[in-house]
């Protein structure tokens, strides 16, 4: 019945966020407000932010170096920041990038703002906690705001971060968040092929949807 109902209720959806976010619209959670800019991934609408808020606020923060690679809309980044966490938030998009250094200056944040293809400019930076909320659905982006939601048609997304997070060995904890209507058995696949295991921590399930947040463990390369 799940399935039946988003199939109807998708085409007006469809037209209704169309419509809605083809224009700046603000986003608030808790006391944190923020401008979210046209074509940029919308907390409002889709789970996957407000999921991953609620798990923070049961995590320990302060003091901590943070990386939101991917932030979007950066409302993660800021709530990191307000519970004393080190923050930096990264994006490939240069309309987030400067939507997230607005966001910045209104909030009179110091979350450091750094624009880069996964780990490609964050090579000398080190993190105690990495949050990723990724692309998943195996399709070529035909533009900027299309890379918040496909991951390329081969999973060229995965390739490359499970690839970069092997190199940097990182010493952290990695956390992600996917949804039951991607593929995860491949993304456990890529993952796997870097020796990195997708260990489940916490599902959440709504009326759309299951989602589940996953650590990234490293496990020791296999000798020859």
């Amino acid at each position: 019945m799940r399935q039946v109902l988003k199939r109807i209720s998708a085409p007006i959806l469809r037209k209704f966020f169309k419509s809605y976010l083809n224009r700046p619209t603000t986003y608030t959670y808790g006391d944190i407000s923020i401008v979210v800019e046209k074509g940029v991934f919308h907390p409002k609408f889709f789970f996957s932010t407000r999921i991953l808020l609620n798990f923070l606020k049961k995590q320990t923060l302060s003091g901590k170096r943070i990386l939101e690679l991917g932030a979007g809309s950066g409302m993660i980044s800021f709530y990191c920041e307000q519970q004393g966490a080190i923050v930096t938030a990264s994006d490939i998009s240069q309309t987030v990038i400067k939507g997230l250094h607005a966001n910045a200056d209104k909030l009179q944040s110091s979350v450091e703002i750094v624009e880069s293809d996964l780990f490609e400019n964050l090579m000398d930076h080190q993190f105690d906690c990495i949050i990723i909320n990724p692309p998943y659905y195996p399709e070529n982006p035909q533009n900027e705001s299309e890379k918040a939601w496909f991951c390329g048609a081969q999973f060229d997304y995965f390739h490359k971060l499970f690839s970069q997070l092997e190199t940097r060995k990182e010493p952290g904890v990695v956390w992600m968040i996917l949804s039951e209507d991607c593929k995860l058995d491949d993304i456990k696949s890529i993952a796997a092929k870097h020796d990195i295991v997708l260990e489940l921590i916490e599902t959440d399930k709504n009326w759309a949807e299951k989602n589940f947040i996953f650590q990234l463990k490293f496990l020791p390369a296999a000798t020859q």
